[in-house]
């Protein structure tokens, strides 16, 4: 349905419009109530995804799990990690709140292993925590976003090493994006306000007059984090407290700029800087408190040069090439200073990250054999420079800094067949990669290849009803830290390098179905539904071996090798269920998974509790809707249960847990006042209802990460 306009309104829900939401589509089949045909115009698209084969196909049809966030589901959060937070599958909190410090998986994997899940801007990969094990980031601006594609378990073809657990990959918006309907320039504006002390607002000029060949997006955007009420005290007398040590002050800009060459052919050039600068405590996910000495001083810092080059002229149906260079750069830099019995300490540890890269794919679609082909032809690749630097009262330290370099390359390829009229559609895809790792000044470099194979099917059996299965595998290159680290790099171990080091290997399978059917009950009702079920294992799974038979080494307490010693299974479900009706609708969805390395029997890396997510919303008014967001986390399967520290046992999390967000969304289809604009939203709503604690299934009870208070908060958007 691609090109059709229909009026639609936005209802609004947490788990509505934060996780898998096909309010857009929905609204296109059902339509609003007669009395809102009045509402805002909207070009409505299709769901569908490109990341999970680099051609699209529709989320019903999609031989896997996959989740499409638009804008409406961005905008209600504060951060983009937090509205993925209700995606099936994607696992966040268990952090201190902040935003520089957010724990987040995909299918048991992300932080502390994010090797194994591939966060991507614009095709620019992002290293979540810049391997200092001291923050979380994705750096990205959900109000920047034109959509977020979250692709679920083992995906290499279109994006190589790394896609274990999935791929998370977001576009950033136009020109068009940020202007009102009919309106060739103007302003757009925003403001929130969350009164768990959270601020902030932006500015975006946009011009793309019609029948001109040029478009211009700038974008300015100012953040500010306090101090963060936690959902209880935590901690034992006399050291309780209430809420986590805090201050970040964020400032993003953006530019981009369009030039239509000709029919169909279209240059783009865009850049993104983020910064952030922080008085946190030194590990921002797990200490909720600064140092006695005083806060650490950081700085986080995100910058992207974009150039894009699409082309698919007339007469030339062999030819829908998209083409992009990039260069990016990441950067945290923090550190100290403080006088302590008369002697004065600093500290300046800054970590890097240097990405410059091409990628370059065409599609074309043809009829041969009987059947309907469409086919994608895709090469990239990447330089990435790595470094830490450690000055210690003013003495320059060893400590974590390994100057390194990756280089991969990868060609792929990736065929859609449609038979039998196009019930039965084929995914055939393969890619190669080659990558290299070097570490400066030694001679022990890592190189290796890899292929990895996807054989996916679809089968429309009628009455919307459509079969669904998946075969894929996908690999992980050995980092240069795995390979090459060295010496006492922590009061622990002693490492010794392994160039021996073989990829990690997944190989996973998915089956399930997909429902889609319209008028079932009512004559203007939408029911879609889709399971799927997963089964793997992960061998050669790469993990630090203590060698405690080679003695005790000079500095640490135990020598160590990172080896190929782990093989892990997993396996579980998900389940999405979306009702619409012109007034109202209902999502639900339940996940499962678990995850055991097969060596010591245990849950790999910890615990995952199912969860089961309730949205419903209602449209008071065809401009005003209400909406009621639940998330249950069940009382997951400990194993272990308990751990000893200090001779006490100590207990991992054994309840469940139950969160409630109420959403308000205002969208007049006239602004009530000129000074208002032409486009005006109001949104506000409660996070966390009720105020209940949540822990994350990974942790202990006795933990100070026990989820954010109770926040209200209300937002206005305006477009002149």
């Amino acid at each position: 349905m691609s090109g059709m306009h229909s009026p639609r309104l936005r209802p609004l829900s947490a788990a509505v419009l934060m996780a898998v939401s096909a309010a857009a589509h929905a609204q296109q089949e059902a339509g609003p109530p007669a009395s809102a045909r009045h509402a805002t115009v909207e070009q409505v698209m299709p769901e569908t995804t490109v990341s999970g084969t680099g051609i699209g196909v529709s989320r019903a049809a999609y031989p896997g799990s996959v989740t499409v966030l638009d804008r409406d589901n961005l905008s209600i959060s504060t951060g983009v990690i937090d509205a993925l937070s209700q995606v099936p599958g994607f696992s966040a909190g268990g952090g201190s709140g902040r935003e520089i410090g957010q724990h987040f998986n995909i299918r048991g994997f992300g932080y502390q292993s994010e090797e194994r899940v591939i966060v991507k801007q614009d095709g620019i990969r992002r290293s979540a925590s810049l391997f200092s094990n001291h923050i979380s980031s994705f750096r990205m601006d959900g109000d920047l976003l034109k959509r977020v594609e979250v692709v679920k378990g083992s995906s290499s073809v279109a994006h190589g090493s790394g896609a274990i657990g999935g791929v998370v990959s977001s576009t950033t918006a136009d020109a068009n994006d940020f202007l009102a309907p009919g309106a060739e320039n103007g302003i757009s504006t925003k403001l929130r306000y969350d009164h768990n002390n959270h601020r902030e607002g932006y500015v975006a000029l946009a011009s793309a007059p019609t029948g001109s060949a040029f478009d211009v997006l700038a974008y300015v955007k100012k953040t500010h984090d306090g101090d963060i009420k936690l959902a209880r005290v935590v901690g034992t007398p006399p050291n309780q407290f209430q809420h986590t040590d805090n201050d970040e002050n964020g400032s993003n800009y953006f530019f981009k700029a369009g030039w239509n060459l000709a029919p169909r052919q279209r240059l783009s050039l865009s850049y993104f800087d983020m910064g952030e600068r922080v008085e946190t405590a030194w590990q921002t996910l797990w200490h909720a408190q600064t140092p006695s000495t005083g806060p650490i001083s950081g700085k986080l810092r995100q910058r992207d040069w974009s150039l894009r080059y699409t082309a698919s002229p007339a007469g030339l149906p062999w030819l829908n090439l998209e083409a992009s260079l990039y260069t990016a750069e990441a950067s945290y830099q923090r550190g100290y200073d403080y006088v302590s019995g008369g002697k004065r300490n600093t500290m300046d540890y800054l970590n890097q990250d240097k990405r410059t890269g091409v990628d370059i794919q065409n599609r074309f679609a043809f009829s041969a054999l009987g059947a309907k082909h469409r086919l994608v032809l895709g090469l990239s690749y990447e330089r990435r420079h790595e470094d830490a630097r450690m000055v210690s009262n003013g003495e320059l330290s060893d400590f974590g800094s390994m100057p390194n370099t990756y280089q991969d390359s990868g060609l792929f390829v990736q065929e859609e067949m449609s038979l039998l009229d196009d019930k039965l559609v084929l995914h055939m895809g393969g890619r190669y990669d080659s990558f290299r790792r070097k570490v400066k000044n030694k001679n022990n470099d890592y190189s290796d290849s890899n292929f990895s194979p996807r054989l996916g099917a679809s089968y429309a059996v009628g009455g919307g009803l459509i079969l669904l299965g998946n075969v894929s595998r996908t690999y992980r290159a050995p980092t240069p830290h795995e390979t090459s680290s060295s010496g006492a790099l922590n009061p622990f171990y002693w490492f010794l390098p392994n160039p021996d080091l073989k990829p990690e290997h997944s190989k996973e399978r998915e089956l399930g179905a997909s429902l889609s059917r319209n008028a079932l009950f009512a004559e203007k009702d939408r029911l879609f539904a889709k399971a799927m079920y997963f089964n793997g294992k992960i061998s050669q799974m790469i993990g630090l071996t203590a060698l405690p038979e080679m003695g005790t080494p000079p500095k640490s307490e135990s020598y160590a090798r990172y080896t190929n010693a782990d093989l892990v299974k997993r396996r579980g479900y998900e389940i999405e269920l979306e009702y619409r009706q012109p007034l109202w609708q209902l999502d639900a969805s339940y996940e499962h998974l678990k995850q055991v390395n097969q060596t010591t029997g245990k849950n790999y890396p910890n615990a995952f509790a199912d969860k089961l997510r309730l949205g419903v919303g209602y449209w008071l008014t065809p401009e005003a809707s209400i909406g009621l967001g639940v998330s249950h986390w069940r009382k997951p399967d400990q194993n272990p249960a308990t751990y000893v520290s200090g001779k006490k046992t100590e207990y991992y999390v054994r309840d469940s847990y139950t969160i409630a967000d109420l959403n308000l969304r205002w969208q007049p289809a006239a602004s009530p006042w000129k000074a208002l604009g032409r486009q005006v939203e109001v949104v506000a709503g409660v996070r966390n209802l009720f105020n209940r604690p949540y822990l994350n299934a990974m942790k202990p009870e006795n933990t100070a990460q026990v989820g954010k208070a109770r926040n209200i908060y209300v937002s206005m958007s305006n477009r002149f």
